[in-house]
């Protein structure tokens, strides 16, 4: 119980994000960012996995769009549209990133509005230079008035050049619990701008989650 409120204490101080988004860091004016990945449930592997599409713009050099489209294989159907656009705080010259963002969803269930904070800073480590990037999210139904809060911390690091290492905790408020997931994943980049990216997904607390998942990151 103690660990389990410690890790609940911890990650409500962040927020819920995708591995693949740039946070609190601002995308340069123009430049374009767009990853896939296929996500398979490690216990049914006889089910067919769920393919996702996710991409950022740099619409100016302090607004940065973008979306994400999920589908899954299994049933032919497009689960997850998402459109968001990010606004990031001036630089202050200060350690800190910040940045806000408001992002419409639809999902199988219902429609529903996201406002998030994010927060994000370089660090330096014994095994290389790293990064923290943090998001806190109220996701609101458009149809009930509901309101669920999710928190997203990664921590990365990159001992090599072309090798980043992470590893993420990830909690969704459902109901009177919470679903609590550890996200470890490693990129490669395979050549400039693309990287293949391996991520594994476990339910340390809520439903039993065990998920793979592979994908590449493009950007130019």
């Amino acid at each position: 119980m103690a660990f389990r409120f410690l890790i609940y204490v911890l990650a409500m101080l962040f927020a819920s994000g995708d591995l693949a988004h740039a946070g609190a860091w601002p995308r340069d004016k123009g430049d374009t960012f767009v990853s896939g990945q296929v996500r398979q449930d490690a216990d049914t592997l006889d089910d067919a996995p769920v393919a996702s599409v996710y991409g950022e713009y740099g619409l100016t050099s302090r607004w940065t769009v973008g979306g994400k489209l999920d589908y899954a294989l299994a049933t032919k159907n497009v689960t997850q549209i998402k459109a968001f656009a990010r606004w990031h705080f001036a630089d202050n010259g200060g350690p800190w990133k910040r940045a806000i963002s408001l992002a419409i969803e639809e999902t199988a269930e219902d429609p529903n509005v996201s406002p998030s904070f994010h927060l994000g800073r370089r660090i330096d480590t014994t095994f290389g230079p790293g990064w923290l990037d943090a998001e806190l999210t109220a996701t609101m139904s458009i149809l009930d008035a509901q309101v669920d809060y999710s928190a997203f911390a990664l921590v990365g690091v990159k001992p090599n050049p072309r090798l980043m290492i992470m590893v993420a905790l990830d909690i969704t408020t459902i109901d009177a619990g919470a679903q609590i997931d550890l996200i470890p994943s490693v990129a490669w980049e395979i050549k400039q701008g693309k990287h293949l990216q391996l991520e594994w997904t476990y339910g340390l607390d809520g439903a039993v989650k065990h998920e793979v998942a592979a994908g590449i990151w493009l950007e130019f």
